[in-house]
C-alpha cells in the first residue's frame, strides 16, 4: 500500500496551478495540487504531513554533470580550492599526510590564478612535505595535477606521454596518473566517497545528477559501484554517462551500466586553466600555444551516427573555440544534410561549450543539441581581470552563451561538473542571472528551469514528464527557505491568506542583486515522494502518523 504525504502552507512553484498552497503525493506521484481548505480533508488520510511553514516548495534539483567519487574524496579528504600561496599548500599538505599513515594521497582544487604569486611546489617540496608518498593533486579544473615522484615511480610510462612535465602534468600523462592514483582507492573507499557526494546533493536540494563515467576520467568499476549504489529510493536518481567513443565493446559498457548514452566527458580538448583547451588563436598568456585537441571532426561524426544508430545519446566535453567547431561540424555530417529525425529526437549534448561562436549557438537548436554549463564559471573565472581575460583577452566576453542559446531556443541545463565548482545550484541560478556580459543573463525563471526540468528533459523524452509541479508528476521536490520572492518578470506579487501565503502568479525566489546575493537554504528534500534529507529546523514539521 502506498503511502500519503501532504505538504501544506507553502509557496508553491508550479505553472498549472500559481495559486496552490499545498499538495498530495501518493507513493512517488503527485495526485493532487490546491489549496489550504482543501487540503484539511486530506489531512486525515495522510501518513505524513509536513506543514511548510510558509517556505518554498518546488521541483528538486538537476546537477547535470558531476564526479561522485572525485567530488565524495573532496568532501571528505584534502581540499585546496581555498588556498592562496605555496607556503599555505605544502602546510596543509604536510599537515594531511600526517593523518593518513601512507596511504596514497588524493587532494583537489588548487588554482594559482588566484594567488598573489603563482609560484607552485616543485615535485621535490611535495615529496618532503609528504614524506614519500604517492601524492595526485589535481588543479580546479581536473585537467592537469601536480604529482609526487613516488607516483611517477608506480606509473614510468607517464613519462613518455604528452603533457608530461617536471612540475605540471597534463594532458595524456595527467590521465595515466589520475588513473593510476584513483585506482589505488579501495572498494570501501570509494563507496563511503560516494555516499558521501550523494548526501551532501540531498542537503543541496538536488534529486537527479548526470555522471560523466568513462575508462579516462574515473573506470567501469567505479561507474558499476555508483550504480549500484543509486539504486537506493532514498538518494538522488544517478543518470550515467560513459564516455567513450562508441564500439561494440563500449556499447556493452553503456548497456551494462543502463547509461544513458556513449558521452559526457568524451574529450575533444582540455581546459582553458591548464592551457589545454583548444583555440583557433593562441592563449594571450602563452603565446606559443592553442592547447590540445584530441578528436577530429570526423570521428565526433563517426561517434554520432554510431550512437543515433544505436539509439543512444552521444556526446562531447568541448571548451575552446576549436573544439567547439569541431564538434558541430562532426555534428552536422552525422545529422546529414537534412537533418535525421533519429538524431534530433536523441537530444545529444555538449559539456561546457564555453566557446560558441554565434553560428555555433544557431546550431545547437536546429541540430536539437543540449549544451550542459556551469554558471559557476562565469561567476568565478568571467569577470573583468579575472583567470579567462588573462588567457584569452577580449575573447573572454563572448563566452558561457546561455543566455543566447536560451534565446535561439537551444537547450541549456546547469551544472556544477563538481568537483570543480561545489554543488551550490542556488548559487548556480544566481550566477546564470548575473552573467558578467549583460546580453548573456537569465531571468530567474529560465534559470530556475535549467537547472531543474531541463536537467530531466536532457535525458530524453522519456522523463519529459519530471521536474515540474503537476498532477501525475514524479514527486522529487525540494523545500527551501526563501527571504523574499519575485513574481516571474513583473516584481514581487504576493498577498496573505488567513494565515498561508498565497501565490497570484508564478513565485521564485528573488536571488538578490551581483554583489549581495540571497540565496534560498534548503531544508528539505524529497525524492520518489519520500523525505530523503530534512535539516534540523525543518524535521519538526514533519508528521507521520502510524497505519
Amino acid at each position: 500500500m502506498s503511502q500519503l504525504t501532504l505538504i501544506t502552507n507553502s509557496v508553491i512553484y508550479s505553472h498549472g496551478s500559481p495559486h496552490a498552497t499545498a499538495l498530495l503525493i501518493d507513493g512517488a506521484e503527485i495526485v493532487w495540487i490546491g489549496g489550504h481548505d482543501v487540503a484539511a480533508g486530506h489531512m486525515e488520510l495522510a501518513d505524513t504531513v509536513i506543514d511548510a511553514g510558509g517556505h518554498f516548495v518546488a521541483p528538486g534539483f538537476v546537477d547535470a554533470h558531476v564526479h561522485a567519487t572525485s567530488t565524495g574524496l573532496t568532501l571528505g579528504g584534502l581540499d585546496l580550492t581555498q588556498v592562496t600561496h605555496k607556503k599555505e599548500f605544502l602546510d596543509l599538505l604536510s599537515n594531511y599526510a600526517q593523518h593518513v599513515n601512507g596511504a596514497t594521497i588524493l587532494g583537489h582544487g588548487w588554482d594559482q590564478s588566484n594567488w598573489a604569486d603563482p609560484q607552485l611546489p616543485s615535485r621535490q617540496e611535495i615529496d618532503r612535505a609528504t614524506w614519500g608518498s604517492v601524492v595526485y593533486l589535481s588543479r580546479i579544473d581536473v585537467h592537469s595535477a601536480l604529482v609526487s615522484n613516488s607516483l611517477i615511480a608506480q606509473c614510468p610510462e607517464a613519462k613518455y606521454l604528452a603533457g608530461y612535465g617536471e612540475e605540471v602534468v597534463t594532458q595524456l600523462a595527467h590521465g595515466a596518473l589520475r588513473k593510476f592514483a584513483l585506482g589505488s582507492i579501495s572498494h570501501s573507499q570509494r563507496k563511503t566517497a560516494q555516499e558521501l557526494f550523494l548526501d551532501h546533493a540531498l542537503s543541496q536540494g538536488i534529486v537527479g545528477v548526470h555522471e560523466m563515467a568513462g575508462p579516462h576520467i574515473s573506470s567501469y568499476s567505479d561507474a558499476s559501484s555508483l550504480h549500484e549504489l543509486s539504486s537506493r529510493s532514498n538518494l538522488p536518481k544517478v543518470a550515467m554517462y560513459w564516455g567513450e567513443l562508441l564500439t561494440e565493446d563500449s556499447l556493452n559498457i553503456v548497456r551494462e551500466l543502463k547509461a544513458i548514452g556513449a558521452g559526457g566527458d568524451l574529450f575533444i580538448d582540455g581546459a582553458i586553466g591548464s592551457h589545454t583547451a583548444f583555440l583557433k588563436e593562441p592563449y594571450s598568456d602563452d603565446p606559443q600555444n592553442t592547447g590540445a585537441g584530441y578528436l577530429t571532426a570526423e570521428q565526433v561524426a563517426d561517434h554520432l551516427r554510431a550512437c543515433t544508430q544505436a539509439r543512444i545519446q552521444g556526446g562531447f566535453h568541448v571548451i575552446g573555440d576549436q573544439a567547439c567547431e569541431i564538434a558541430l561540424t562532426g555534428a552536422r555530417i552525422a545529422a546529414g544534410p537534412a537533418p535525421d529525425p533519429a538524431f534530433h529526437s536523441l537530444r545529444h549534448r555538449l559539456e561546457h561549450a564555453e566557446m560558441l561562436s554565434e553560428s555555433g549557438v544557431r546550431e545547437m537548436g536546429k541540430l536539437g543539441m543540449t549544451a550542459s554549463m556551469q554558471p559557476l564559471f562565469d561567476a568565478w573565472w568571467g569577470n573583468p581581470g579575472g583567470m579567462y581575460q588573462s588567457r584569452l583577452g577580449t575573447r573572454s566576453h563572448h563566452m558561457n552563451r546561455w543566455g543566447s542559446l536560451h534565446a535561439d531556443g537551444a537547450a541549456v541545463c546547469f551544472s556544477s561538473d563538481s568537483p570543480v565548482t561545489p554543488n551550490t545550484p542556488w548559487a548556480a541560478v544566481h550566477a546564470a542571472m548575473h552573467h558578467h556580459n549583460p546580453q548573456e543573463r537569465m531571468n530567474a525563471d529560465a534559470a530556475f528551469t535549467a537547472h531543474t526540468r531541463s536537467g530531466w528533459r536532457a535525458l530524453g523524452a522519456h522523463f519529459d514528464s519530471h521536474g515540474v509541479i503537476e498532477v501525475g508528476a514524479p514527486a522529487h521536490l525540494a523545500i527551501s527557505h526563501v527571504q523574499e520572492f519575485q513574481g516571474g518578470l513583473h516584481g514581487s506579487r504576493f498577498a496573505q491568506q488567513g494565515s498561508e501565503p498565497r501565490a497570484v502568479a508564478v513565485s521564485v525566489p528573488d536571488l538578490g542583486s551581483s554583489t549581495a546575493p540571497e540565496i534560498p537554504v534548503n531544508v528539505c528534500t524529497i525524492v520518489a515522494g519520500a523525505v530523503s534529507y530534512a535539516g534540523e529546523n525543518f524535521a519538526d514539521r514533519i508528521s507521520t502518523y502510524a497505519p
